[in-house]
């Protein structure tokens, strides 16, 4: 988070050990000290940083260290939050509250974390280089929310707000499939039910716009799939000869359905018998684990041209929160 301090706070005794425990998690590289609103010398003279001791030196340490370009980018924090004795507005924060606040991890909340979790870390690591500096800091400032199905994700964002006495808004990410089976297809009624929670409650909700986090998988992660077998290589032929959509609402794991429905049985018209053959076993339930293959090249410019925009969307949501 951007976080910026109010003078007055800064002149409240009572609210300095809050400030200096908000400091801690800008010294680890959570968060950055926007100094924007007052700027540097302004805080010189406030009795928060004008103390003697150690503390006082620490703070004037990361006062100066704040000032200058570079050592605390901004990138890629989207939220800003405002620490000030009288707080009137969204995200402005007494320091009690602002350093609770500041201590929580980002929850990025998916379906199931160990295969939806590997997904959305590729993408921010490969679309965004702060963002897989920030996901190495130490004390984990983003983690993974995982409830083990759609149904109890909307159930938990409505009561996530609730759960502490503090009146700010978590730091809480919803990420879901949309289970969509063909491009003229509305998302399940469970992504709907989440998107309108996190709509409610001022929360960012990243509904998919392809049928699920497999359906990003790029050609050169799926011919690095560990332990593929032998047909594997035809499938991948298969899967070549996909257009766009089909790719996009393919299932990926399963294959094509024995009992198709009609949007599905439209999508799928016109594949070849040796193809529709190929295709009906699909990759596997494992194969999330081709999101894990760090060691391949050219995944994001691949990601870039497989997303049609929705990465680009997703990962914009997400610094938001941050």
């Amino acid at each position: 988070m951007r976080i910026v301090i109010d003078l007055r706070a800064a002149n409240d005794p009572d609210a300095h050990r809050w400030l200096d425990r908000i400091l801690n998690r800008i010294e680890d590289g959570w968060h950055v000290w926007d100094l924007s609103e007052s700027g540097p010398d302004a805080f010189r003279s406030t009795t928060w940083i004008d103390r003697s001791g150690a503390q006082g030196d620490r703070v004037r340490e990361l006062l100066d260290k704040s000032t200058k370009l570079g050592a605390w980018p901004r990138t890629p924090h989207g939220r800003r939050v405002r620490v000030t004795p009288r707080p009137d507005g969204p995200d402005e924060l007494a320091p009690k509250e602002a350093c609770r606040l500041a201590d929580e991890q980002l929850v990025i909340l998916v379906e199931n974390e160990i295969s939806d979790g590997p997904f959305v870390e590729r993408v921010l690591k490969e679309f965004d280089t702060s963002l897989r500096a920030l996901w190495e800091r130490p004390g984990e400032p983003i983690r993974f929310g995982s409830l083990g199905g759609t149904g109890q994700m909307s159930r938990k964002v409505k009561t996530w707000k609730n759960r502490s006495p503090y009146r700010y808004r978590p730091r809480l990410v919803a990420v879901i499939d949309s289970d969509r089976k063909g491009p003229g297809e509305t998302e399940s009624q469970e992504a709907r039910n989440l998107l309108r929670a996190c709509e409610e409650r001022g929360l960012p909700c990243w509904v998919l716009a392809k049928r699920e986090a497999e359906n990003y998988l790029p050609r050169v992660l799926l011919g690095a799939k560990p332990n593929a077998g032998d047909g594997h290589g035809r499938l991948l032929e298969a899967w070549d000869r996909l257009d766009d959509d089909q790719k996009d609402f393919f299932d990926v794991k399963r294959g094509l359905p024995d009992d198709p429905s009609e949007v599905e049985r439209e999508l799928f018209d016109g594949l070849s018998d040796v193809d529709r053959e190929v295709l009906a076993e699909g990759f596997g339930r494992k194969v999330h684990e081709c999101w894990c293959q760090w060691h391949v090249r050219g995944v994001k410019d691949e990601l870039l041209a497989r997303g049609r925009g929705d990465i680009e969307r997703g990962v914009e949501l997400i610094r938001k929160e941050l």
